[in-house]
């Protein structure tokens, strides 16, 4: 089912049940069979997700980290103190979490218990409005993380405006992108590192376009020079520094794409939080969408749901549900397959 736009109802204490109907998609066709979400959890200001095992940790805008039974249940803060904790990814039974100007390791215990804490990497980049991390564990088992551009549209200096990597001892730290403006979303696929990055804002409404961009270690995204294909305002004539690495798909402008994953429940093919503008004249995005991917490259973007809030991030539970987080309405929504 690949189209999908709830409507609400309350049944059972606890959990309130999304009942999706069919009706008619903007710009991309029609609903299909109906079929039923419900809201998992709520959890204030909810941002990017990690399933580690059976349980789902949850980084948030503020200062806390949450903990909950995949399958649902009692919500926990199982760490604290942070600025803008934002991302959180688990390797060999750690967890990470990546804040406005750290990244910090914790160890997992029984029921998401988190102990032995420790900074791995202190004085990240100053990303200023562009400061929400996104960090995942590679195939590589390296961590990655993004840090974003500290402006609508201006110069980057230093490693803002990158994609690094590091050992999970935060030790050998490596830029792996470049000219990236705030990419907060990034998944692999068939060993390969995709990332949407978000366009910028204050040249109309339908430029410059959001984009996916496939990575190529060490590669020039654009920034500020080019949103997706088209000229930034202030750089129209300046001389970029490489060449650019052109996106592999564009989005509509402002929808702001921010989390991506690929789900081995829809055959490989990817889901995108699109947050939603905030200043356009008639608002796009606030939905998710699924990417269909042909030949390693993708093809097409269609409307998988709508009405969940601000979309920030998609993962896959162990049984195949998309679970999807809301930062608006501090709430995980589970869509069963």
């Amino acid at each position: 089912m690949d189209v999908f736009s709830p409507r609400t109802g309350l049944l059972s204490a606890g959990i309130r049940f999304l009942v999706f109907a069919s009706v008619a998609t903007v710009a991309y066709g029609l609903d299909r069979d109906p079929a039923q979400a419900a809201l998992l959890a709520r959890v204030p200001a909810a941002r990017e997700m990690a399933v580690c095992g059976d349980m789902l940790f949850v980084g948030t805008k503020g200062s806390s980290v949450y903990a909950l039974p995949v399958s649902g249940g009692r919500v926990r803060r199982v760490a604290s103190g942070f600025s803008a904790a934002n991302g959180v990814a688990c390797s060999g039974g750690r967890l990470f979490v990546a804040s406005r100007n750290s990244v910090t390791a914790f160890d997992i215990g029984p029921g998401g218990a988190l102990s032995g804490r420790r900074d791995i990497r202190r004085g990240l980049a100053n990303s200023g409005v562009h400061s929400f991390r996104y960090i995942g564990v590679g195939p590589d088992s390296r961590l990655y993380v993004s840090l974003g551009s500290p402006c609508n549209i201006c110069l980057p200096h230093g490693l803002q405006g990158t994609i690094v990597s590091m050992k999970q001892d935060g030790s050998d730290l490596r830029r792996v992108a470049w000219g990236v403006r705030n990419s907060v979303g990034f998944d692999w696929h068939g060993g390969t590192l995709f990332f949407t990055d978000n366009g910028a804002d204050r040249m109309g409404d339908n430029v410059p376009s959001d984009e996916l961009n496939k990575l190529l270690p060490g590669g020039f995204y654009g920034f500020p020079y080019f949103g997706g294909q088209s000229r930034l305002k202030g750089f129209q004539d300046a001389r970029p520094p490489a060449q650019q690495i052109p996106p592999v798909f564009d989005f509509q402008a402002h929808v702001a794409t921010l989390g991506i994953h690929f789900f081995r429940s829809l055959g490989g093919d990817a889901l995108v939080a699109e947050h939603g503008s905030w200043n356009r004249s008639v608002p796009v995005g606030r939905q998710v969408v699924r990417v269909r991917f042909q030949g390693g490259r993708p093809v097409s973007a269609t409307t998988f749901v709508r009405d969940v809030g601000r979309p920030v991030d998609v993962k896959e539970a162990p049984d195949g549900s998309v679970l999807v987080s809301d930062d608006s309405g501090g709430a995980i929504y589970v869509f069963k397959q």
